[in-house]
């Protein structure tokens, strides 16, 4: 079930998910079940008790239960072999703090926010994937002033240009302003290689927005080759090829869980941190030689920079 919040909650399970909805709710918890209450020696934080399930039923029955912990089937089977049903998920279960959210350009905003960017007199914009396969895909209605092209790999509505997205910059003699793409770049075979094109392509102070999938079911094979974090579409577009980011998102939280034909030792755990949609965005800040736009001059440095490997 969904975390539902009352005034009042306890919290089953006191580890490292715990202390992350303490964080968020901390006035709410009024104590936390825990099957090894010996490890926290009987206290969580501030003095919140830790409790047996035998305690809880005798002192705490009427208040609602939070399951903090990866393994919410057998936490919910406890529950209920208890008779306890009045039980939710915490959201942290899945969420990850360190995972980007920008609400204009996450799933469904993106495209307000790159016509307030992009839909100006003589601008020229360019989507990638532009063939009308889902109705509720009509991204070139957004561009009312704009200059708008429609590329894709096969004709069809919406499509003025058709050729191979790994060989865009043979198709124009003009760059763009904006140069987008929507659940596309999971199914180029070479996306290091659309990502080049793209920025010959671009006018210095142009943009490249990208939308692809971080996690999703398998779709369209054998041509589903990738999936996206959003720190993948990042080292895409480096600063060494003139390249900065604006925006980067992940959004569409997955509740997940490993089934029964899972290994033994993940049955049953919950598969968190996957969030279906990943978004990024990108302005061209400067021009380089077409030589130097070359995968082969690019270091490790240049695509990471400080962030280094976490060490556990």
């Amino acid at each position: 079930m969904a975390e539902q919040l009352n005034e009042k909650i306890v919290l089953f399970g006191g580890g490292k998910i715990g202390l992350r909805v303490y964080d968020r709710i901390g006035s709410k918890i009024v104590a936390v079940i825990d099957n090894n209450p010996e490890k926290w020696g009987g206290k969580f934080i501030q003095d919140i008790p830790i409790i047996s399930m035998e305690e809880y039923l005798a002192k705490y029955k009427t208040v609602p239960v939070i399951i903090a912990s990866m393994y919410v089937k057998e936490m919910e089977e406890q529950l209920m072999c208890n008779g306890i049903y009045n039980y939710s998920s915490a959201i942290e279960i899945w969420k990850h703090n360190d995972v980007p959210f920008d609400e204009e350009i996450a799933h469904g905003n993106w495209p307000y926010y790159l016509k307030k960017m992009c839909d100006k007199s003589n601008a020229e914009v360019l989507e990638i994937g532009s063939r009308r396969v889902n109705k509720q895909d009509r991204w070139n209605e957004y561009f009312e002033k704009a200059n708008y092209t429609g590329f894709d790999y096969y004709p069809g509505e919406n499509v003025d240009i058709v050729g191979d997205a790994h060989n865009l910059s043979q198709y124009f003699d003009k760059k763009f302003d904006l140069i987008f793409s929507s659940a596309v770049f999971e199914h180029l075979a070479m996306p290091w290689k659309v990502a080049l094109e793209i920025i010959k392509l671009l006018k210095p102070g142009g943009y490249v927005f990208i939308e692809t999938h971080y996690s999703f079911g398998s779709h369209e094979r054998p041509w589903h080759f990738f999936q996206y974090s959003e720190e993948a579409l990042n080292i895409l577009f480096p600063k060494k090829f003139g390249m900065k980011c604006i925006k980067k998102s992940c959004s569409n939280l997955i509740i997940g869980q490993f089934s029964e034909e899972s290994s033994p030792y993940l049955r049953g755990r919950t598969a968190d941190g996957l969030y279906c949609h990943s978004e990024f965005m990108a302005q061209k800040m400067f021009e380089i030689t077409e030589n130097e736009l070359s995968w082969d001059f690019v270091g490790l440095n240049d695509v990471t920079g400080e962030k280094k490997y976490p060490i556990k």
